[in-house]
């Protein structure tokens, strides 16, 4: 059964939105944080299905590569509600139709750099659709997440949510078909 499509803030049509209105020849971007690849192979085949520009979000230094030490930050910056800075983009998110948002759940939450880009970019009017890898808990708050940080957005809450070892199975089929439900 497919969910309800909602509004994360109501957004006029005035103000230049397009209250779920549908899309002719969009322009889409794959936005995404991956920190062991899981999430980058999902982007990766939704960019190839939508022919989206595809776009990994890059914090301003590195997690360590170390699992400890790297579990042990994130720890601390997930109770701190610690949103690190991002590395300079190459293209800019605002002039983009579509946007496939793509986050590892960390916590039952998106990762803290996709808040970063979500705090960091206007994204008003946009159609944002997340999607996220786990670790088998499940997608959790992260669809709730970006709908309460992306302002004045339309976030589709009929993502995409898979567990890792099975990343990107049926991906491309789903993210065809959410492109053809907005550009019918």
């Amino acid at each position: 059964m497919k969910s309800t499509k909602i509004l994360a803030f109501a957004f006029p049509l005035m103000a230049g939105g397009y209250a779920n209105a549908e899309i002719t020849n969009p322009n889409i971007l794959v936005a995404y944080y991956s920190l062991t690849g899981k999430t980058e192979k999902t982007a990766t085949a939704i960019a190839d299905a939508t022919g989206g520009t595809l776009y990994k979000i890059q914090v301003a230094k590195d997690y360590p590569t170390d699992t400890k030490e790297r579990r042990k930050i994130l720890e601390k910056e997930i109770e701190e509600n610690f949103m690190p800075p991002l590395a300079p983009m190459d293209t800019n998110p605002e002039n983009y139709d579509i946007i496939f948002l793509g986050s590892p759940v960390w916590a039952n939450h998106i990762s803290l750099p996709v808040k970063s880009f979500l705090a960091k970019y206007n994204l008003s009017g946009k159609k944002v659709i997340p999607f996220v890898t786990h670790s088998g808990g499940g997608r959790g708050q992260s669809f709730n997440d970006v709908a309460s940080l992306c302002i004045n957005c339309i976030v589709d809450m009929d993502g995409w949510s898979s567990w890792g070892a099975s990343t990107g199975r049926g991906v491309k089929k789903w993210a065809t078909q959410q492109l053809a439900d907005m550009t019918k």
